[in-house]
């Protein structure tokens, strides 16, 4: 305890570093690690491996890769390990990673990807414009420049390659690693066609052709799936920046003597107290000890009023809330990168895109086939130079058609294109799709939990009943009680200021009005004092309420309602229970949900008798409340360990480590931008066009299937053709434009059956 150390003896072979720190941290402690930045030039295959081998090194914590800015953090023991060996020790295997200062992760965040994305959308557009050129001539058509063809398409392939260098040295590096992926099969066909093409053009082989056309439109239509993965990137970067500036830049410091110091927040420490007064952001994690107010709490929460926050409980507040009235003092317990809105930011910074499991056992398969198809191209050669005492020439054809019929381009577009054709009708349904495996993931998902707030109800305070008292007439009781209410800025004042409003509730006179916290308003308004706030303020008044009365408001805040007490002339004049709406298509999803199999549970930041008066109305499964970002995050991670495929819905920045985390995210488009960025999927138009997503996701798994059935029968049936099998029985040659030609067909193939997908329509059933 002196000095803070621990000595832990484990089984490596069962638990690691990570874990250890997990439980320490669950125990309410913490363990100082350090953190190296890196920047990766890796393929995304790659980086699963990359993370993996990484956290094999003694000492090693954790390592995470950002696949929005391509940046890795690892924490790692000093007493362990260090930085040096950590670099070392990753360097053998991938000498390009580098490291980097956290200044530049803040560059390279705001730098903008503009011209990028512009390089990726002309090296599309060149190939695409080659190998249409080429399919209309080779189809009959003769498309102008024909005779100058070769010339045009060495042109054009010389720019696209260059275009593409970042995807051919990934290819490349992968490949030496011993470990190929699709960028690596992508590369060597495309260099191996590009050479051959340039030394038959050169008159150095005897080839008959060139096919340039091939590579060119290989690396195009590659570059078009990196255009539209990258545009993602830049826009979750761009929402990371913007969440990260609730945080503040300066805090106001108490010093001994009560002297306030404006200084900036990174030299807050915990412990300092820091002044916030009414409209500005709380700049760190920590405990009031001074003052009250009310918070807008809505960044973690996802509830619309705001808490009061007092002294006298020593209540905790978050970076980043808002102060809508009062003062405080808050004593800083967490600061910097450790505050909560912190660790939102980096949760979301983390999150990973990924591919459907098909595409990934393609991506596999086109590994392996990779070697496969380098030794069929090499024994091609040697057998027929060799054993056959063909032609150099002949023999190098040979060999080089088995390269190009095995170009991955059919492999690489199968599935790509049917989620690009699903991703443009789940847009028309009101879906942003944000990774390729959402078609994939939603039909395996058997656990929702659903955000209450904006998500299954409106997220307004609304009035649902104003109850008069005492045979009172209804619309005077009504004058004075919002004259009084006009006064206040206060979310459930507002409401009934619109109720009135919306009623045509005239106004009276205010002449005196006090504001106290925590309890409600006083006011006096034409002579009459006018009370409005809960039941505790009429006990500071000293007014006895009735048992049935205190009974009354306490079975509707059961029902989830906040019940509002007026009191005229220290009299029960009004109860006004005001609260949140279900939306009208809530239930029709819960029970499409159960329809399928799916378990259903709430979890809310909300109070006990709100979420649970929502379950039992929807009537959900299970229900949690009061929850915090970390228990919703928290709660995923419990029910993915038992085994459930979890979907989380969910709007506000609160949500969004819990859709980072989830199986399957999902956030409502009204919401924040940082949990919309954190979605797999973004529901703009509601939560019932997920139902439509679900039928949708069927039919695209099957005609992905169905391209990577039709794009491997291509391989298996033309390999051999190509590799001459058939040269000494029929005398039949597959030339390499012949083979660059038959991969266009298939090609062909793949794109009608995924366009095919556009005539599925939405179903209109209703539950």
């Amino acid at each position: 305890m002196a000095t803070g150390d621990a000595v832990v003896v484990y089984d490596g072979s069962k638990l690691s570093l990570k874990d250890i720190v997990k439980a320490v941290r669950n125990a309410g402690y913490d363990v100082y690690l350090e953190r190296l930045h890196l920047l990766l030039e890796l393929s995304d295959e790659e980086i699963p491996r990359f993370e993996k081998w990484v956290t094999e090194l003694d000492g090693v914590a954790e390592c995470r890769v950002s696949l929005v800015d391509g940046t890795a953090v690892v924490l790692y023991n000093p007493n362990t390990t260090s930085r040096e060996a950590i670099l070392s020790y990753i360097r053998r295997e991938y000498p390009e990673v580098r490291e980097i200062s956290e200044e530049d992760i803040k560059e390279l965040e705001e730098a903008h990807p503009g011209s990028e994305l512009s390089l990726k959308l002309a090296s599309f557009s060149i190939g695409l414009t080659v190998v249409l050129h080429h399919t209309m001539g080779i189809l009959g058509f003769r498309p102008p420049f024909w005779d100058f063809r070769d010339y045009l398409y060495l042109a054009a392939a010389t720019v696209v390659i260059a275009l593409n260098t970042d995807i051919l040295t990934k290819g490349f590096r992968s490949l030496i690693r011993g470990t190929p992926v699709m960028e690596s099969l992508i590369s060597l066909s495309a260099v191996l066609a590009y050479i051959f093409s340039l030394a038959a053009l050169l008159g150095l082989v005897n080839s008959g052709g060139t096919f340039f056309e091939s590579s060119a439109g290989v690396l195009g239509f590659v570059s078009a799936g990196k255009y539209l993965e990258e545009r993602i990137r830049a826009k979750a970067a761009i929402s990371i920046k913007h969440i990260a500036e609730l945080q503040v830049s300066k805090a106001r410091v108490v010093r001994d003597g009560g002297v306030v110091e404006e200084v900036p927040v990174e030299d807050v420490k915990p412990g300092d107290v820091v002044e916030v007064r009414a409209g500005e952001r709380v700049p760190v994690d920590g405990v009031v000890v001074e003052g009250w107010g009310y918070l807008d709490e809505s960044t973690f929460t996802g509830e619309p009023v705001p808490r009061f926050r007092s002294s006298d409980t020593r209540d905790p507040v978050l970076a980043g809330t808002v102060l809508t009235s009062g003062f405080l003092r808050v004593r800083a317990t967490r600061v910097g990168r450790e505050t909560n809105l912190a660790y939102i930011v980096r949760t979301v910074r983390e999150a990973q895109f990924y591919k459907p499991s098909y595409q990934r056992l393609a991506d596999r398969v086109i590994g392996i086939f990779t070697w496969v198809v380098v030794v069929v191209s090499l024994a091609t050669f040697t057998y027929w130079v060799l054993i056959q005492k063909v032609s150099l020439g002949m023999a190098i054809t040979f060999s080089v058609a088995v390269l190009a019929v095995s170009c991955p381009c059919p492999l690489g577009i199968a599935v790509p294109l049917v989620v690009w054709v699903a991703s443009l009708k789940s847009s028309k349904l009101g879906l942003l799709v944000r990774r390729g495996d959402v078609f994939e993931r939603i039909l395996k998902v058997n656990v929702a939990v659903l955000d209450k707030t904006g998500t299954l109800t409106v997220g307004q305070p609304l009035v649902h009943d104003v109850e008069v008292l005492n045979g009172r007439d209804v619309r005077e009781v009504l004058e004075y009680i919002c004259a009084a209410e006009s006064r206040s800025e206060h979310p459930l004042a507002r409401a009934i200021a619109r109720y009135c409003e919306e009623r045509g509730v005239g106004s009276r006179e205010v002449e005196d009005y006090i504001q106290l916290p925590g309890l409600g308003i006083l006011s006096r308004v034409d002579g009459v004092e006018v009370a409005v706030g809960s039941v505790k303020l009429a006990e500071e008044l000293g007014v006895v309420l009735s048992e049935e009365l205190v009974s009354k408001v306490l079975g509707r805040a059961s029902k989830g309602h906040t019940v509002v007490l007026a009191l005229l002339d220290r009299t029960p004049a009004a109860l006004i229970q005001i609260g949140d709406s279900i939306k009208p298509e809530a239930r029709n999803f819960v029970r499409f949900l159960k329809s399928v199999g799916v378990k259903t549970i709430l979890a809310s930041g909300d109070s006990h008798p709100s979420a649970r008066a929502v379950a039992k109305e929807l009537e959900i499964d299970e229900v949690y409340a009061e929850m915090k970002p970390e228990d919703k995050a928290k709660l995923v991670e419990d029910l993915t360990k038992k085994g459930g495929k979890v979907m989380f819905v969910g709007d506000g920045v609160n949500d969004a480590p819990a859709i980072g985390k989830a199986f399957l995210g999902v956030a409502m488009g009204m919401g924040a931008d940082i949990s919309k960025e954190a979605g797999d999927i973004v529901a703009l138009s509601g939560i019932e066009s997920l139902e439509n997503l679900y039928r949708l996701a069927k039919v695209a798994r099957r005609k992905a299937l169905e391209n990577l059935m039709w794009a491997f029968i291509y391989n298996v049936v033309l390999v051999p053709v190509a590799a001459g099998a058939l040269y000494g029985v029929l005398g039949l040659v597959l030339r390499p434009e012949m083979a660059a030609t038959a991969m266009v067909l298939s090609d062909i193939s793949v794109v009608l059956n995924s366009i095919s997908l556009t005539r599925w329509r939405p179903s209109t059933t209703s539950h």
